[in-house]
């Protein structure tokens, strides 16, 4: 459908394989490559068809070929549509860590069809769910009840129900992206779980045993319950949210994925991470 809307325009196509190990310095060259070779102006455009790691990808490279090009955002996937394509966030991988390296760039155009979310298996439809409930767990208690009365619907993309919680889950984190672009504060709040899930990533070199949306439930889930320890939230809340995160099926349990030898590799990633400041 968008090669068919472009037939009168002059384009060139890329494809890459969109993995984590391809968010590298090497996948920004190939972009620029094509754009340098086919003279490119800052007054053209790039357009990103794709899940979030494409994205980001696509993202950086326009915002650094010729200090920023126009930039046009097609994702997708659940987990593109509700998190990644909104904000500006662009970015890619080195060997310290997940997205170290980047820019805040915005698209000047976000195109999200909930029909492409139809040709998703199971697995990407609850890795981008993992982003719905961290939105809920931000926002208030009325989404979060939303998503655990409908959550069966929602996981099987039900008309309005998986319309609503996309909406939900946009309309919060632009919210907090007016107040605070560049993450200065506020936005921090966005990355609930994910210190945890960015380090469980890169302890098992982003391996397909778990994938973003996986390991962002583990993050949550541990987020909560350091939380419950703390006395930060009550237990009532810490058990609501536990029972709801049990519905969730997840290829691999965290107990098979991570043990006692691997917590030194977790906490090293958690230390580099790029929230972090300098007197923590």
């Amino acid at each position: 459908k968008v090669i068919k809307n472009l037939k009168n325009q002059k384009t060139n196509i890329l494809n890459f394989n969109a993995n984590e190990k391809n968010k590298s310095y090497l996948s920004i060259d190939k972009i620029h490559n094509v754009l340098f070779k086919n003279n490119f102006y800052r007054e053209d455009c790039v357009i990103s068809f794709g899940g979030g790691i494409t994205g980001d990808v696509v993202g950086y490279a326009a915002s650094t070929y010729k200090r920023g090009i126009k930039f046009i955002n097609i994702p997708s996937t659940l987990l593109a549509q509700v998190d990644s394509s909104i904000g500006g966030k662009t970015g890619i991988n080195n060997k310290f860590g997940k997205n170290l390296l980047g820019s805040f760039y915005q698209p000047d155009l976000v195109i999200s069809d909930i029909n492409l979310l139809r040709t998703l298996p199971k697995r990407e439809v609850i890795c981008g769910y993992a982003e719905i409930l961290k939105s809920s767990l931000i926002d208030s208690k009325k989404n979060f009840v939303f998503l655990d009365k409908n959550f069966n619907k929602i996981l099987n993309l039900k008309g309005n129900f998986i319309i609503n919680a996309i909406l939900n889950s946009c309309l919060l984190k632009k919210k907090i992206i007016e107040k605070d672009e560049k993450e200065k504060n506020l936005r921090k709040s966005l990355n609930l779980g994910h210190t945890f899930a960015h380090a469980y990533e890169a302890t098992l070199g982003y391996s397909k045993k778990l994938n973003h949306g996986e390991a962002v439930i583990f993050g949550l889930m541990n987020a909560v319950n350091f939380s419950k320890e703390k006395k930060i939230i009550s237990d009532t809340n810490s058990e609501l949210i536990n029972d709801h995160i049990k519905k969730i099926e997840i290829k691999h349990k965290y107990k098979d994925l991570f043990n006692k030898r691997k917590i030194t590799s977790i906490l090293n990633f958690m230390k580099s991470d790029k929230k972090n400041k300098s007197d923590s």
